[in-house]
């Protein structure tokens, strides 16, 4: 006979199971539409994608998304700050930030990370994979 615990042990590896396979989590926002992705980053209600079901864009290859991205552009002055799924990854495969300067007052800082929702504020993304799957076994518990 299945329990609570047995189903909630079942679900919580299967999670795991697609976790540990090339999915990874990012956030998908961009400031220009939406103030909570910008540097006061709010990450309550903002959009959480699995990258490996979204298609890449267009002008590239088809290939599965590995990392999450965020790019700062700060134009004449304005800052405006997109969080994404990653694509092409660096020929060095590093996951780091760079910042380039265009020409005038334009810079872009470009950084890329390899873990779920890592493209968050840097103290809410260390603990939110461990939050959201508190958050599924706590509501799993009270359903069944």
């Amino acid at each position: 006979m299945l329990t609570k615990s047995n189903i909630t042990g079942v679900l919580l590896t299967l999670f795991l199971y697609f976790k540990l396979g090339s999915s990874i989590f990012c956030y998908d926002c961009n400031s220009a539409f939406d103030s909570r992705c910008g540097e006061q980053f709010d990450s309550f209600s903002l959009g959480v994608v699995n990258c490996s079901l979204r298609d890449p864009p267009e002008h590239i290859d088809p290939v599965e998304s590995t990392f999450c991205r965020v790019i700062k552009m700060e134009i004449y002055g304005n800052v405006r700050i997109v969080r994404e799924c990653g694509y092409l990854e660096e020929e060095s495969g590093e996951h780091t930030c760079r910042r380039q300067t265009g020409n005038g007052d334009v810079f872009v800082t470009y950084c890329t990370c390899n873990t779920d929702l890592c493209n968050g504020a840097p103290k809410i993304h260390q603990n939110m994979p461990f939050i959201l799957t508190g958050y599924v076994i706590y509501y799993l518990q009270k359903i069944l």
